[in-house]
């Protein structure tokens, strides 16, 4: 079983928990049922039509559930609390997929590789984000750089008209980053997720 596949069981065991607790166990099986309904109508993506390519067939698999999620929760609660909703389940998949698959960043290590090494292991953790064009590389020996050019959640999120959603989806890499990485400092001065250029992830080694 792959990654991609534990997270999402992982993400629906913690939906299910999180509305039985909001909204109790009928809430709960209703609400699943208004999004199995809407996947099985081919929604949110069915006005776009086919992926372009793997990388967006993955990201609309990644995404769909949360935007079908929150679109039935407005129904019923309204959209301040089904935002704060899909919000916490969103966050605590997000720190699970990225547990999975971005291994601990620490300096001594990653400078102990050989460039060949170091080049692997980068492009490793890189290739696993499938939802973005981006690049990783040191800078010198005190910080990582990881930026992305390109965010096809954020593509995606806006043309179905729910743009507003996708800083959402940026706040598990804090939680993760913050909570599970003791070795590195996080600092992010824009995303593209609110209007800018780029995502400049840049990781400070804290030895």
């Amino acid at each position: 079983m792959n990654a991609i596949v534990k997270s999402e069981l992982a993400g629906a065991v913690i939906a299910a928990k999180t509305l039985m607790r909001e909204a109790g166990i009928a809430g709960m099986l209703g609400v699943f049922a208004r999004v199995g309904a809407a996947q099985a109508a081919g929604e949110p993506w069915k006005k776009l039509g086919p992926s372009a390519d793997k990388q967006e067939t993955l990201s609309r698999r990644q995404l769909g559930s949360a935007v079908l999620l929150e679109r039935a929760l407005r129904k019923s609660m309204g959209r301040e609390r089904a935002r704060k909703i899909v919000s916490d389940i969103v966050l605590a998949a997000s720190v699970d997929f990225l547990g999975r698959n971005v291994p601990k960043l620490n300096r001594v290590s990653i400078l102990e590789m050989s460039d060949a090494d170091r080049e692997r292991f980068l492009s490793g953790i890189n290739v696993k984000f499938f939802n973005a064009d981006a690049e990783m590389e040191m800078n010198g020996e005190e910080s990582l750089l990881w930026t992305i050019r390109r965010c096809r959640f954020v593509e995606l999120l806006d043309a179905i008209g729910e743009r507003d959603m996708a800083p959402v989806f940026c706040e598990g890499d804090r939680v993760f980053f913050d909570e599970h990485q003791p070795d590195v400092r996080l600092e992010r001065s824009q995303t593209l997720a609110s209007g800018g250029s780029c995502c400049d992830f840049r990781f400070f080694f804290k030895d």
